[in-house]
């Protein structure tokens, strides 16, 4: 077997990420590419082949500094599996790789999935997934009875949500998702990134912002992530000084709703920090199946401990005082660094 860096819009990885029954959004090629343009990295697909025969791959970001570069698979991407044809022999493959990954010249890699035990791959838990099953009849979600109460009240309230992909509700979005950033304490992602975003996998149909609005005010907004029969649930926002009517429940029943009306087999809900507890019950609510979430990381020593998400302490006191501008602006210097 022969691993390549290629260019990550080469047409064998193309459709590998079209065609392979386990890809998901973050495999396009359009998501690696948009965090490398917004970021200045690098984004390549390592593709193992034999012959003139793809085998397998997976895309790849290259970030750090000269003397610190390390290959992610992908920065702001809660799992992203390597894609491996049937039949092949994945101990191969990752045996494959792992030659490649410890010759070249980096750190290693860090793939946002769990990889078969190997001397120089190292495990590290990294909190929790939540995935939904859609059926084909939306009649047989089974959400708990506090998420039905509140979706109920949501719709009484007069709460509608409308899906679109315009430059517009993104910026609705984004202005959102500020205000909860900033409410969180943690730094927001340039719009830049929400602007690349919106032109290479929103606008094309690779996915929507759904915008939950009453009686004339915009209250919530989420962005949602489509490929190959798989929705994910990436982003959320909302406007704390407006009148709380449940809205962000109804954002999500409706993308369930609509999901199984147009076919998706499965709702992802994203990743979880171990300790947000809250944040785990209200996914599992829905009738979502958790499961440890596990990265990998492919070098010859194990990596250093994780470095935190920047929401705490000091930094987080400050930008839940200070204006949205403060939030951005060091949105703009943490997130490269932590890629």
């Amino acid at each position: 077997m022969e691993v390549l860096e290629s260019p990550i819009d080469d047409p064998r990885w193309r459709e590998l990420a079209d065609t392979h029954p386990d890809a998901g959004p973050f495999h396009l090629p359009a998501w690696a590419s948009l965090i490398a343009d917004c970021y200045r990295f690098r984004a390549f697909a390592l593709i193992v082949r034999e012959g003139d025969e793809v085998l397998a791959g997976l895309p790849v970001v290259e970030v750090g500094a000269r003397r610190a570069r390390r290959w992610v698979s992908l920065p702001f991407t809660d799992s992203c599996a390597p894609l491996i044809r049937a039949g092949v022999a994945a101990d191969e493959v990752f045996a494959a790789i792992d030659a490649h990954v410890l010759a070249a010249p980096v750190r290693g890699l860090e793939v946002r999935a769990a990889l078969p035990a190997g001397a120089a791959r190292h495990p590290v838990a990294a909190g929790y997934i939540h995935t939904l099953a859609l059926p084909e009849d939306p009649s047989q979600l089974r959400p708990n009875k506090g998420h039905r109460n509140y979706r109920n009240q949501a719709v009484r309230k007069g709460v509608r949500v409308v899906r679109g992909r315009s430059p517009a509700e993104l910026a609705t979005f984004y202005r959102l998702h500020t205000l909860t950033r900033r409410r969180h304490g943690v730094p927001v992602q340039p719009r830049r990134f929400f602007d690349l975003l919106q032109q290479r996998l929103i606008a094309p149909g690779q996915g929507f912002v759904a915008t939950a609005s009453a009686d004339g005010e915009t209250l919530a907004a989420g962005v949602y992530l489509v490929h190959n029969r798989v929705l994910v649930a990436k982003y959320l926002g909302s406007d704390p000084s407006l009148p709380d009517k449940r809205a962000g429940y109804l954002i999500d029943w409706d993308s369930m709703v609509n999901g199984c009306a147009e076919g998706y087999h499965t709702l992802d809900l994203g990743r979880s920090d171990p300790d947000a507890d809250g944040l785990r019950l209200y996914k599992s609510s829905w009738g979502a199946a958790e499961a440890p979430l596990t990265y990998t990381h492919i070098s010859r020593t194990r990596p250093p401990a994780d470095r935190g998400s920047g929401g705490g302490g000091i930094a987080a006191a400050v930008i839940r005082r200070a204006p949205v501008w403060v939030c951005r602006a060091l949105g703009e210097l943490f997130y490269r660094r932590a890629a």
